[in-house]
């Protein structure tokens, strides 16, 4: 795939598309909060739209217009447009800097000058919940939404990103799609992960608490099995097919 970034011509991008189809590639574009570039992204026929697109709700022309199309939708709602994005929310609602599991593998160098000093908004400031309405819209006509948290705050923001999508009016079980089946199928490797089936590969995360019930229990893995091998979700040591402890990060040393 091409990465086609804040190209500010229609013909700019129609020219990295004409390119990438010679090539049988994927073209991925970055949304950069223009309506208008979103939509005839979607004209065009990119592979997908990465960022929400800038607006409070969506109405018929662009549901309609975006459900018969094939392009996908990964709006990263940790950083999304048209008003306060969602990581501000979670330093908000959660101490952050307590989290265990993070800690263990990001620096406190990292996290504490994020979480400690935290701005405080009133709950109806906040816009990541329109836009995760939309989102909903948008997987009831069709369009496959994508989890994609941005890389804002080590693995943790793949999990708010899970329970923004809830937010918006997703069940769990739409929402775990979104987070494993429907990328999957985005990035043309929907044959070897995605799902458990015979045959692909063997990526998958065990959880102490089941999600479908909670979509929060999402931060309870117990157990993550990368290509058949399997780790404590806790250390990041291998226990199977044989014990091997991690070797130690920088800031451990």
């Amino acid at each position: 795939s091409v990465k086609s970034y804040n190209q500010p011509r229609r013909e700019q991008r129609q020219q990295v598309l004409a390119a990438a189809r010679e090539l049988d590639m994927m073209v991925v574009p970055e949304g950069g909060s223009l309506l208008e570039h979103n939509l005839t992204m979607v004209v065009d026929g990119h592979t997908g739209v990465e960022h929400s697109i800038p607006v409070a709700d969506a109405f018929e022309d662009v549901l309609q217009l975006w459900g018969a199309s094939q392009v996908g939708y990964t709006p990263t709602l940790t950083v999304a447009y048209g008003g306060l994005s969602g990581e501000h929310y979670w330093y908000q609602t959660s101490n952050v800097w307590e989290h265990e599991r993070l800690l263990t593998f990001t620096p406190r160098f990292v996290v504490d000058p994020r979480s400690r000093r935290r701005r405080k908004v009133p709950d109806n400031e906040v816009n990541h919940i329109n836009n995760a309405r939309v989102c909903k819209k948008l997987l009831d006509r069709g369009v496959r939404v994508n989890l994609g948290a941005h890389g804002q705050l080590a693995g943790l923001a793949h999990h708010w990103e899970l329970w923004m999508l809830e937010q918006g009016g997703m069940t769990p079980l739409e929402v775990l799609r979104c987070g494993t089946m429907n990328p999957a199928h985005y990035l043309g490797l929907d044959d070897d992960i995605g799902s458990i089936e015979q045959g692909k590969l063997a990526d998958l995360v065990v959880m102490d608490e089941n999600p479908l019930e909670n979509i929060r229990n999402t931060d309870s893995v117990h157990y993550t099995m990368i290509n058949g091998r399997l780790y404590d979700s806790a250390t990041m040591n291998q226990v199977w097919p044989e014990r091997k402890d991690r070797e130690p990060f920088f800031f451990e040393e």
